[in-house]
């Protein structure tokens, strides 16, 4: 051995002494050194790193990279974080990274391409009216394929905290984002059915590392494992999580498990490791991204007990421009703020809006794929004959728990989409109809929306999470909440009242005169010859043109004395309160999130709001420049003020624009409450699933939005539409289950999860 070693060393020697007779003849530029170099790195078993003395903006890389660049965004219009490459016939090469992590830096990046000829440069992309990602590109002079994948290798350890599989897409490949995808998404899976595939039949799994020995999760809690493995039958894949830990300290984990489970169909624990069971990776990165390293850290360090997110249409300042389209602010909860969470709700949202009417309402900053076809036969809101409509999503029942002697099951009620519910307003918070909302959740469930599913999946964790006390407390993450935006529109919402409060008798008399003939002409007359023709045919007789004018002047007559009447109340109730209140009512008007009603005082304060808000409605918003008040130019101040918020990487949109929209509102209730359950039979709605059940759940009615809240600024207070459900965890069984449980009756796990042979495990 020791002469054998010695032989080598002296080879390596000669070989050096070669390459450096050759740069002295021939010169660095040469084949022939190229060559000599490349042999010796390849002897001494080091990375080969060819000539660097190049022009990188001379390469072909440099003059397509615009190119590029738009051909991947055309591709992947939406949220899409990945690692690209292309590579050209002078071995120049790009090297795309797309929606960098939060905790990338620069310099590390720079660290990783030092060693040869290259050029950074940022792209934004816009995304929404004023949102935007900010993507990485670099050109390099001269690399190989070796050289290429030892930096997306070092890349994807500084993007996703793990080199695991490192891998990036093909930019001149023309891969295209999915946004649906005919794989079946939508999983019920039944906590009795997790129960015989986990205990009962003993599921065996296996470390990648170590395949000759089967590990049950029995095994894996006796043992504390902690890791990713692979059910030993392809199909599952299991992530074994501490308990009471910081997420930090097992950070290397999470892309793991995100690259070879593209579904979370739920989850075991005992009282030290908590067990998540995915779905082993069956779609395509492109159609099913893995969930992000930062997302999944950004959910276990949240501690507050609910999420939320709405589109702000019933905001003073807010709703139909006077070009016909309308504006919104968005709400996050502040966590959610320039997050790629926060943005996917936001998205959703507009989802859920748009496809529930048929389309016809649609975001002017967005191109989402249209569906193909909607949950009902006409528009919900034209088919409910409705004056206003509350859409949400919410997470009442999203995930069924039962607490056993030795452990705790987790299942998803589905895993295509959250619940869906409608109200009939704010103020109403009672359900428009359970057939309704059943039939839209199996529409938005069943879509095959990869989007939707994604939603479930960070909601998933982030309740498991707070159940089991996972948690982030490290650096990788800070909050980019813009401090300016909570009361961003006081001094346009002081403004308005200052209009109304000073407005003359004479000014008063104009306004009223005005509205009422536009009012008639743009719905009025409508409405009164539809009366009209109904009294005809009811009574069978024809009214005079005579009689329909007088009919017309009176309902003109009666809508200008209304207007009027309003708008000196307004006027009188202004002009009546002190200056501290005064400026109260418009900080409340101007967010009313942060008010809590829980006084006397505050709950005057939410009677003034709702007065001027239903006077603005009265008015119609559209028609507010008549007084000189411009919403186009409110939402410009408004846009413009946030414009420098947002991360390095990301910026979520600070409004919406839509166009066709009616008197809705919604948005999304993401609560840590976890639906408990003492059997695991008949606890899910009847319907609700293809799986036999009966009874009912402990709760089948859908979470309401609330009317008040706290005073913290980042939830909804009583005027406004809640995207918030109930925080309190549901009480545990008063006597904990025992066994037998569901004596095999559920399906069996390769009924659900096939086991076939696979040519590699995960992705």
């Amino acid at each position: 051995m020791a002469a054998s070693a010695k032989k080598t060393a002296l080879i390596c020697v000669a070989a050096l002494l070669l390459a450096a007779f050759a740069f002295a003849i021939f010169g660095r530029h040469t084949k022939m050194a190229e060559g000599i170099k490349q042999q010796t790195a390849h002897i001494l078993r080091k990375e080969y790193i060819p000539d660097q003395h190049v022009d990188v903006t001379a390469t072909m890389a440099y003059q397509k990279l615009d190119s590029v660049y738009a051909l991947f965004r055309q591709n992947f219009r939406m949220h899409y974080q990945t690692i690209g490459t292309a590579t050209f016939p002078d071995s120049s090469r790009i090297v795309l990274i797309a929606e960098p992590a939060p905790f990338l830096e620069p310099d590390s990046v720079e660290k990783v391409f030092a060693k040869f000829a290259h050029q950074t440069s940022s792209r934004h992309f816009k995304m929404g009216y004023d949102g935007r990602v900010t993507d990485m590109m670099v050109v390099l002079g001269n690399a190989t394929t070796e050289n290429l994948d030892h930096l997306v290798a070092r890349l994807c350890k500084q993007q996703y905290l793990s080199d695991y599989k490192p891998n990036a897409i093909d930019l001149l490949d023309n891969e295209k984002r999915h946004y649906f995808t005919r794989e079946d998404l939508d999983y019920q899976i039944t906590l009795g059915e997790f129960d015989d595939w986990f205990f009962t039949a003993g599921e065996a799994f296996i470390d990648e590392k170590d395949t000759t020995h089967d590990l049950t999760i029995d095994e894996m809690f006796k043992q504390k494992r902690r890791g990713v493995f692979f059910s030993r039958a392809p199909g599952l894949v299991a992530w074994c999580i501490r308990r009471d830990s910081d997420l930090g300290e097992q950070v290397g984990d999470i892309r793991r498990f995100a690259l070879d489970a593209d579904l979370i169909l739920g989850a075991l624990r005992d009282t030290s490791t908590l067990v998540v069971i995915g779905r082993e990776r069956e779609v395509s990165l492109e159609t099913l991204p893995p969930l992000r390293v930062e997302t999944v850290l950004l959910v276990a360090s949240i501690s507050s007990k609910e999420l939320s997110q709405s589109l702000d249409i019933n905001d003073c300042m807010a709703g139909k421009m006077s070009n016909g389209r309308d504006w919104c602010p968005t709400y996050l909860s502040r966590e959610l703020e320039n997050t790629e969470l926060g943005h996917l709700l936001t998205i959703t949202d507009i989802i859920l809006k748009d496809w529930s009417e048929s389309g016809t309402i649609q975001e002017a900053s967005y191109r989402y794929p249209s569906p193909g076809h909607y949950p009902f036969d006409q528009p919900l809101f034209k088919k409910l004959g409705l004056n206003e409509l509350v859409y949400n999503w919410n997470t009442a029942n999203t995930m069924y728990a039962i607490d056993l002697p030795e452990h705790t099951i987790y299942t998803l009620n589905r895993t295509g989409a959250l619940p869906v519910s409608y109200f009939h307003s704010p103020e109403r918070s009672t359900s428009v109809g359970a057939q309704y909302e059943r039939q839209a959740g199996n529409y938005f469930a069943r879509s095959g929306s990869t989007d939707l599913a994604r939603v479930v999946q960070y909601t998933a964790l982030y309740q498991l999470f707070m159940d089991n006390d996972i948690h982030y407390k490290g650096k990788l993450l800070h909050s980019s909440f813009p401090a300016n935006k909570p009361y961003l529109l006081a001094k346009p919402c002081r403004a308005l009242l200052d209009i109304f409060k000073e407005m003359s008798d004479s000014k008063v008399e104009w306004l009223a005169d005005t509205l009422s003939v536009l009012h008639f002409a743009a719905y009025g007359e409508k409405q009164v010859n539809k009366q009209l023709r109904k009294n005809e045919s009811e009574y069978n007789f024809t009214y005079t043109e005579e009689r329909e004018r007088e009919i017309y002047q009176n309902v003109n007559k009666q809508e200008r004395n209304a207007i009027a009447e309003e708008i000196r109340g307004v006027r009188s109730m202004l002009r009546g309160l002190s200056e501290e209140e005064y400026g109260k009512l418009v900080r409340y008007l101007a967010y009313p999130r942060g008010t809590t009603v829980n006084s006397q005082e505050s709950y005057d304060r939410m009677l003034r709001a709702h007065r001027v808000n239903s006077m603005l409605r009265h008015i119609g918003k559209n028609n507010l420049s008549l007084i000189g008040v411009d919403l186009a130019k409110v939402r410009d101040y408004f846009v413009g003020s946030l414009s420098k918020s947002g991360t390095r990487y990301l910026k979520t949109p600070s409004v919406i624009v839509t166009y066709n929209d009616f008197v809705t509102t919604g948005g999304h209730n993401i609560s840590s409450r976890i639906s408990r359950v003492g059997s695991t039979t008949n606890y899910k709605r009847s319907g609700s699933s293809p799986v036999a059940q009966s009874g009912a759940p402990p709760s089948a009615k859908p979470s309401a939005p609330r009317t008040s809240t706290p005073a913290s600024g980042t939830k909804p207070a009583s005027a406004k539409p809640s995207s918030s459900a109930h925080t309190t965890h549901s009480a545990k069984p008063a006597s904990t289950p025992s066994r037998p449980l569901t004596g095999g009756s559920g399906r069996s796990r390769s009924s659900v999860i096939p086991t076939s042979a696979r040519t590699t495990r995960g992705f």
